[in-house]
């Protein structure tokens, strides 16, 4: 058999690899020099990107959030939802500072009920946009299990397309995995180096934990980083999409599924006596 390669050449050679096979995820990080991200709750950007933005921070590059809202309706709260959701923001600030993100809005919508609010949160995404000049946008995922994700993901791609139309530069959009893990990744990026930024960005979280465990995500990092070092070390997963795919892929999520066909009508039992006899 082949020798395994040294553990310290093995990122390398996986990235290398993953070039070459088509079918593979990229593990390379974005060419990005100013990034946005879109966070519908306090915590999911430490969730679902937090390796990413603490790596990309440490490469000097400028990353601003847009918390959507203050995650009142934490469930198992006993603060009430105005406190509950001044604490939240408030840990969504430190969890911030820790990975290196700027916060550039929070918007205060009510937790549970963005999708009402869609024309005001597409105009502030798409604000922050032409503001802040991002060459990569990440939001979460169309298939996320939450509708306040969903809301926030069709808001930024609508922000986008509206965006380009003004004649802006291109701006590439990254969807991020938090409630629903991602099945076909198209990036999977080795957060190894940086997992301890990220686990102190999820600690900053002290309100959010009262509802679970948020340290849960770690185990789909260390799982992602079989794509990254074999299974040794930690990684984050993306599906890199244009605004318009996303908006098909929410649609058709969204769309009620078909009925299934009635099952055929049982027919009763034949009898010994009415058995056909052949002659």
């Amino acid at each position: 058999s082949l020798p395994r390669p040294p553990e310290r050449a093995l990122p390398a050679l996986l990235e290398v690899a993953a070039a070459l096979d088509p079918a593979a995820p990229s593990l390379l990080l974005p060419e990005a020099r100013r990034v946005l991200i879109v966070v519908p709750h306090p915590d999911d950007e430490s969730i679902g990107a937090g390796g990413l933005l603490a790596r990309l921070a440490a490469r000097g590059v400028r990353i601003d959030a847009v918390l959507v809202t203050d995650g009142e309706a934490t469930i198992g709260s006993r603060l009430g939802g105005q406190e509950t959701g001044r604490r939240r923001r408030a840990e969504f600030v430190d969890a911030c500072a820790t990975l290196g993100v700027g916060v550039h809005a929070t918007l205060t919508l009510p937790d549970g009920a963005v999708a009402d609010h869609h024309p005001t949160l597409t105009t502030a995404v798409a604000d922050a946009v032409r503001t802040l000049g991002p060459d990569l946008v990440l939001a979460p995922w169309p298939l996320e299990a939450h509708p306040d994700h969903r809301a926030a993901l069709r808001a930024s791609a609508e922000a986008l397309i509206g965006v380009a139309h003004t004649g802006s530069g291109a701006v590439t959009l990254w969807t991020y995995e938090a409630h629903t893990p991602i099945p076909n990744p198209s990036h999977v990026i080795d957060i190894t180096d940086h997992v301890d930024v990220k686990r102190a960005a999820l600690a900053a979280h002290v309100t959010a934990a009262g509802a679970f465990d948020l340290t849960a995500c770690l185990a789909l990092a260390r799982w992602r980083s079989l794509a990254t070092r074999a299974g040794r070390g930690e990684a984050e997963a993306f599906l890199a999409l244009a605004p318009d795919a996303a908006l098909t892929l929410l649609a058709a999520a969204s769309a009620p599924a078909a009925p299934l066909a009635p099952a055929p009508a049982a027919q009763p039992p034949v009898s010994d006596s009415e058995a056909e006899v052949p002659a």
